[in-house]
């Protein structure tokens, strides 16, 4: 083989490692949030559902008629779901201490310490009103660091019920596919599962069982209380949205959103949304004036999410950004076109 011909394939083969190394990279990160297993933590989440003090003002007049459905209250009502906890055995006469036997003893010492540790502060979660928008797609540009993709978001309601799913792809593979369905209740959206899938991985998902008033998952065994308002990794898009168009004050710089999020790792976290700024922002359709809506880290390499919301299209996102840590890049959504009939 001549020389020219053995350098020519050496610089394909490398290409073809970069490529896959940059799906794989993306395959890694998702759409989803980083979603780290917070169980040890879940006792320290206390949640109070309080009413609006005051009236809100009606959102403005639109040529879409909103799609909203409601569930009877009978069938999203919270019940506590009961953990029975470890009861201390009498201790018995033993020989000395194996090894395994000082892991075990270090283990219980850890959990103890763990359980009389002092819960955090109340944290309230009012009952929003809400308007969920119709039927749409949008499409977006997806983008962390100097690598590029695609990515759809639908949102489909239909009587009851409702389909949310996000659809990444880098080079024509796809690397990214979230599911969120369910439904609508008091709060808004309702969220009976969501799915987690990337590429070379398994699917992951996360039931909302309203029946039995808990949220599991199909990997890890934790469990938590089902709080009313509780969204999904991808339903908090929608419902951010569908919050700012029921509450008109919730619109100026200042207000804040507070949900429950949970995703497929055994994670809850409590997500309060700042409303900092009318910014433009450029679009595949033009530059839109949009409302910012931050989500700041509540410790270190918690998710730090920044979201401008566009008020002319039912107030769902033409750009998002995440990232965990202070080092980490930021992976970023950005909107091209809009279906008003997907």
């Amino acid at each position: 083989m001549h020389a020219a011909s053995r350098k020519w394939l050496g610089l394909c083969g490398v290409g073809v490692a970069a490529l896959m190394a940059h799906l794989l990279l993306f395959s890694g990160l998702g759409w989803a949030w980083p979603q780290r297993a917070v169980a040890a933590r879940a006792s320290a989440v206390q949640v109070r559902v309080v009413e609006p003090a005051v009236a809100v003002a009606p959102v403005e007049a639109s040529t879409e008629v909103p799609i909203r459905a409601v569930v009877p209250a009978a069938v999203v009502k919270p019940i506590v779901a009961k953990v029975a906890k470890a009861v201390a055995m009498p201790p018995q006469a033993a020989p000395a201490a194996t090894m395994p036997d000082v892991l075990v003893a270090a283990a219980a010492s850890a959990a103890a310490a763990a359980s009389a540790m002092p819960p955090a502060a109340d944290v309230a979660i009012p009952r929003y009103r809400t308007q969920v928008p119709p039927p749409i797609a949008l499409r977006y540009v997806m983008q962390r660091g100097g690598l590029r993709g695609t990515g759809e978001l639908a949102w489909k309601p239909l009587g009851d019920h409702y389909e949310l799913r996000l659809e990444g792809s880098v080079a024509g593979l796809s690397v990214l596919t979230q599911v969120s369905s369910g439904g609508f209740d008091a709060a808004g959206v309702a969220p009976l599962r969501f799915t987690d899938q990337r590429l070379r991985r398994g699917t992951k998902a996360t039931n909302f069982q309203r029946a039995a008033g808990k949220i599991t998952f199909s990997g890890p065994s934790v469990e938590f209380p089902l709080h009313e308002g509780t969204q999904d990794r991808l339903s908090w898009m929608v419902q951010l949205g569908a919050i700012a168009a029921a509450e008109a004050s919730l619109r100026d710089i200042g207000a804040k959103i507070v949900m429950n999020v949970v995703g497929s790792n055994g994670d809850l976290s409590v997500w309060a949304f700042d409303c900092t700024a009318i910014e433009p922002v450029e679009t595949g359709i033009g530059t839109v004036n949009a409302l910012k809506f931050v989500r700041e880290p509540r410790e270190p390499y918690d998710t730090q999410v920044q979201v401008w919301i566009d008020p002319a299209r039912h107030f769902l996102p033409v750009r998002a950004m995440q990232k965990s840590g202070s080092g980490d890049e930021a992976f970023e959504l950005r909107l091209q076109s809009v279906d008003n009939n997907p």
